[in-house]
């Protein structure tokens, strides 16, 4: 740390280095090179070493660890002669290139990236040969050991500035080189894995023009402000920002660069280190360095002596950081993203430069508009404007060419007072969607929890697809114990109420939800040393779904004060929710007809008052969903004493939520093919990591005519690893996966299913068949939590209405959308059905309703050829090992039966078993998914497909097979009861294992289902008729060859349940 004294050495220091320095190497006002911008950047350099040969270019530090030795000045001499030299090193290793072109470009990689990144990199760009300098950096060995390119070692600077190089000629024009490509820098990879961007003289031309254009009469530039300045530079050379000083506002504008130390931590000491012993104007700062200044009094009034003003760059600054250095100095936000380049940003003179320093307003010349993607949060969208061709940097890197707009995926708020001034809040990927629907913006709560707790590196909020928020936090002392973990975690906690008293109530955090980081695993970051969340989320998988597991699962302290007597009338139960409700939200009695959502209950409350019922009353059936869809203690109350809590709430919305999505399927653009083309080979599938989607994918992958397969998943690696493990279960081969299979992640209920503008248009151009099969299958939801889902079908239906060709889409149903019906009315028809009663009154089944319904609106408003097909049960696999999944009803039943001894004799509305293994209902699906037109008609509306097995066999046919493999295997008899008798014993043994609910899920995991058996199953109602099979046996083979359920079948499925064989 520096004291005062030390401060004024370094100003003396500063003083000799200026009068040193000025006679020789800074000019006294800026290199007028504007009249060069029409030049291309090779040219430019020697005609600046001809025109201004001693001015300095940039200055680097001598040593580089440390600033120490001061700085070496580089001139456009030196700068001309080293290209020179490199350019006749490059040529005589590599040899000329291309049709005589000379000049490799350049690819930057990060350091920071994983060799996986590295790999995928060199792959996409087809690189082979990777220079480096001597001594070899240690990133530098990561790449070749993960990559193993060719390996060559550049000459040293001592070297190259100390010897003199003929001249390279390069005598290409501005339009014989317009398009030739300049430099590749690459994303961030905060998604997934960084993609490469190709820049072009054409880019880099445009970039210059705009940087250069005029300001608006009357309002400052953030550019105005430093070009032609001392820029001292602290993002790294490979970062897109940095790289831009070296050589976009370098050259042609005249700023001298001042690189920061190769390999030292950037921090604010290094920065005043740096300024002790080099003049400069202004400095552009990564946003960790400014929060540094605002903690330390001494270097930050030493940089507002010395500094003109700070930009900060890559990253967002808390508010109240910024102030304190705002009140100090200048102090300006820019906006960048690789895609975009720096574009000019203006700066309104009504903004206050204490407190809205964050804010900005795009120079007109970059086309920039902001469309509303939630309440008061706009996403910036670069359009492509013919009057503004030459200052559009966006739309001449390579793959963007054809793009009439480009999202950036930025997230911005709108200055309260001063029209369009705008100020970055998130990327589009950090907004956190919840399980009921909700959203919420993670980051400043990210950043006031770091801002408050200097010994925290970083936070990640948690909470995609949960019904609650977590926290991972980051010490900046990694080697703690578990006690010394415990005790951050209670330092930090106070920083976060903080944070949750202004969240939204479905965004606050509890403090059982807060884990720390292992040293082991330290947070990914970006070069620019913002976190990665995706990629940091992936490293804590299994920790995150362990602190979810054991706060659903504790007993939380909420019950611990509430004692429940016997039931025994709904007064009884009304006083306990009174009870309830007090305890978790600390309000007096509560009016039992007051809704507790409109009061202000938050969905935290809820689950700690939905756990609390749950433990008290004795019914582990009991959800969220209760609560939610009756929130009075009435309606609780009522809900609680009956067996239909669920019917109502969710069929009212189903009216306004169709219209919802509906309208959003009108206003899609119309697809102009009117006769469907000869059909695209390629095949995007949605969910194919789940136990159905697997076999669709081993399924496409051996019918012929299907080319490449593009497989959509919420995993961090598009599901590969998953997908991986899935066929090595089922002994399938995985070898076709690297040529012929994408795996993508997505987030379908996004615009754009959470793709690049690449990937998007590759799928819009190449495929045309869409198989959607992703779907939460949760009959615990409300209707309400599929919001997402219903979001992704209208996206899956953009990208077929977009697309290049006539798309097919196929859509994966459920029987459940039809068993609503009364039983005596005949089988279910193979067509929509249009009254809201026909489904299944759940969440789920209602949900996959509301989507046949959108399906139908897609196809008849956008002439998309659509097919719906309806699966009844999807049983487990008979050809190939792999078990059925155990936590489904009929494996749960079966598994329950062996601890209660004794088997249901019917299985109420199932007991018709029309079942279909999932190995071969995954080749009917294809069967229907590919069936040739059959006419035009089919274009318009949508084909209706119900699939069961067309042989049906009774339950108690089956019940001798079940009570043999049990007494072979464990020896074990089962009566046969009556479903009543069977809930009942079920019920029994659920409270006598309460005492180890591990041991409970385990060997009778059907107590997680009991509404499910209990008001589905089992429910008071005639028994389903099969559904109509007509239509599907036509256009599939495989189900007309099918026979009905095998006893070697009943048997392996349970063997593999209970015996692991």
């Amino acid at each position: 740390m520096l004291s005062p004294s030390d401060l004024q050495n370094g100003e003396n220091a500063v003083k000799t280095s200026r009068m040193a320095m000025s006679s020789m190497t800074l000019p006294p006002e800026p290199v007028n090179v504007t009249g060069r911008q029409r030049d291309l950047l090779p040219t430019m350099v020697d005609q600046l070493a001809c025109d201004s040969p001693d001015v300095v270019y940039g200055l680097w530090p001598i040593m580089p660890t440390s600033y120490e030795a001061g700085f070496r000045a580089v001139t456009y001499r030196q700068l001309a002669n080293v290209v020179n030299g490199l350019a006749w090193w490059l040529v005589e290793n590599l040899g000329p290139g291309q049709a005589g072109e000379a000049l490799a470009y350049l690819f930057l990689a990060s350091p920071r990236n994983s060799p996986a990144a590295h790999q995928a990199l060199f792959d996409s760009l087809k690189c082979k040969t990777l220079v480096t300098p001597e001594p070899i950096p240690s990133p530098a060995l990561a790449i070749i050991e993960a990559v193993r390119p060719r390996h060559l070692k550049a000459p040293g600077i001592e070297e190259l500035l100390g010897s003199s190089y003929l001249p390279f000629q390069y005598a290409k024009t501005l339009d014989e080189g317009l398009h030739d490509p300049v430099m590749i820098i690459h994303t961030s990879g905060s998604t997934g894995l960084p993609k490469p961007l190709i820049w072009t003289h054409e880019t880099v031309l445009r970039h210059q023009n705009a940087s250069g254009s005029r300001a608006v009469e009357g309002i400052p530039s953030l550019e105005k402000l430093y070009l032609g300045k001392r820029v001292m530079v602290t993002v790294p050379p490979f970062h897109g920002a940095g790289l831009g000083q070296f050589l976009l506002y370098a050259i042609p504008f005249g700023n001298t660069v001042i690189a920061p130390a190769a390999t030292a931590i950037v921090t604010a000491q290094g920065l005043v280190d740096a300024l002790q012993r080099i003049p400069a104007d202004l400095a552009l700062l990564v946003p960790s360095v400014v929060v540094e200044l605002a903690q330390n009094p001494h270097l930050l009034d030493y940089c507002a002596k010395h500094l003109e003003l700070i930009v900060y760059i890559g990253g967002d600054l808390p508010q109240a950081i910024g102030d304190v250095v705002a009140a100090k100095m200048p102090l300006r936000c820019q906006w960048g993203a690789s895609e975009v380049g720096m574009p000019q940003q203006l700066i309104p003179t009504e903004l206050d430069p204490r407190t809205d320093w964050r804010y900005i307003r795009f120079h007109p010349c970059t086309g920039a508009t902001f469309e509303e993607v939630a309440d008061g949060t706009y996403e910036l969208v670069i359009r492509r404007d013919r009057a503004l061709t030459g200052t559009q940097t966006t739309f001449t890197i390579r793959g963007k060419e054809h793009l009439d707009s480009y999202r950036t995926q930025d997230l911005f708020a709108p200055h309260p007072t001063v029209p369009d001034t705008w100020s970055w809040k998130a990327r589009a990927d950090d907004i956190i969607v919840f399980l009921n629907g909700e959203k919420t913006n993670p980051v400043s709560m990210e950043q006031h929890i770091v801002s408050n707790n200097p010994e925290l590196g970083g936070v990640i909020v948690i909470g995609a697809q949960r019904f609650q928020a977590a926290l991972l936090i980051e010490p900046v002392d990694s080697n703690l114990t578990t006690a010394e973990q415990a005790s951050l975690i209670e330092r930090v906690w106070p920083s976060v109420e903080e944070a949750n008293r202004v969240a939204p109530a479905h965004a606050r955090v509890e403090k059982s939800l807060i884990f720390v980081t292992s040293p082991e695993r330290p947070l990914i970051r970006a070069g620019k040393g913002t976190l990665q969340r995706a990629a940091s989320l992936a490293l804590y998988k299994a920790e995150i779904d362990k602190v979810y597991l054991e706060t659903e699962d504790v007993q939380v302290e909420l019950g611990d004060s509430i004692t429940f007597e016997a039931l025994d009338n709904a007064e009884v139960v009304a006083q306990h929710i009174r009870e309830c409700v007090t305890v978790a939200t600390h309000w007096p009695s509560p009016d039992d007809s007051a809704n507790f959502f409109e009061r202000g209950m938050d969905s935290l409350q809820a689950l700690q008052i939905t756990r609390t019922l749950r433990r008290g009353f004795g019914r582990p059936d009991l959800g969220l969903s209760t609560v939610y869809q009756n929130p009075t203690v009435s309606q609780l109350a009522t809900a609680i004493l009956s067996t239909h809590s669920d019917v109502q709430t969710d069929r009212d919305i189903m009216e306004p939520l169709l219209a919802t999505y509906t309208n959003l399927i009108h206003q899609l653009p119309v697809l102009k093919n009117d006769v469907p083309k000869r059909q695209s080979a390629d095949v995007l599938l949605t969910g194919s990591t789940g136990a159905l989607g697997t076999f669709i994918l081993k399924a496409l992958l051996e019918r012929k005519g299907i080319g490449h397969i593009y497989c959509l998943n919420r995993g961090s690696d598009g599901g590969m690893s998953a997908q991986v493990d899935r066929f090595t279960a089922h002994k399938l081969a995985t070898s076709d996966f690297q040529d012929r299979v994408t795996f993508l992640q997505t987030d379908l209920a996004h615009p754009k299913l959470a793709l690049d503008e690449n990937m998007y248009d590759r799928l819009r151009i190449r495929v045309g068949l869409i198989i959607h099969n992703a779907w939460p299958v949760n009959f615990n939801l409300n209707l309400a939590a599929f919001r997402p889902q219903l979001a992704g079908v209208v996206n899956i239906f953009s990208l077929a209405a977009a697309a290049t060709h006539s798309t097919r889409v196929l859509f994966i149903s459920t029987v459940g959308t039809v068993a609503g019906r009364p039983g005596d009315v005949g089988p279910a028809p193979e067509t929509i059905l249009t009254s809201f009663d026909s489904p299944h009154a759940s969440g789920y089944t209602r949900s996959k309703y509301l989507s046949e319904l959108l399906c139908d609106a897609a196809s008849n408003q956008l002439r998309i050829p659509t097919s719906i097909v309806r699966l009844g049960q999807v049983a487990g696999s008979v050809k190939y090992p792999g078990i059925w999944n155990p936590k489904e009803w009929f494996p749960s039943l079966v598994i329950s039966s062996v601890h209660l001894g004794c088997l249901p004799e019917n299985l109420g509305t199932f007991s018709n078993i029309d079942w279909v293994p999932s190995d071969m209902l995954s080749d009917v699906l294809v069967d229907v998914a590919v069936r040739p037109a059959e006419n035009l008609a089919e274009i318009v509306g949508t084909k209706v497909f119900n699939l069961r097995n067309p042989y049906v066999l009774a339950w108690d046919k089956l019940i001798p097979t079940v009570q043999d493999v049990i007494q072979t295997h464990l020896e074990s008899k089962l009566d046969v009861v009556a479903p009543s008798l069977w809930l009942d014993r079920l019920q029994k043994a659920s409270e006598k294992d309460s005492q180890d609910p591990a041991v409970s899920v385990t060997v009778n995991p059907a107590i997680r289902l009991l509404s499910f058996y209990r008001d589905g199953l089992w429910a008071d109602r005639v028994e389903m008729k099969p559904m109509s099979v007509e239509h599907t046996l036509a256009a599939s083979s495989t189900l007309r060859s099918l026979t009905a359920v095998q006893p070697n079948w009943i048997r392996k499925w349970i063997q593999e349940w209970l015996l692991g064989l």
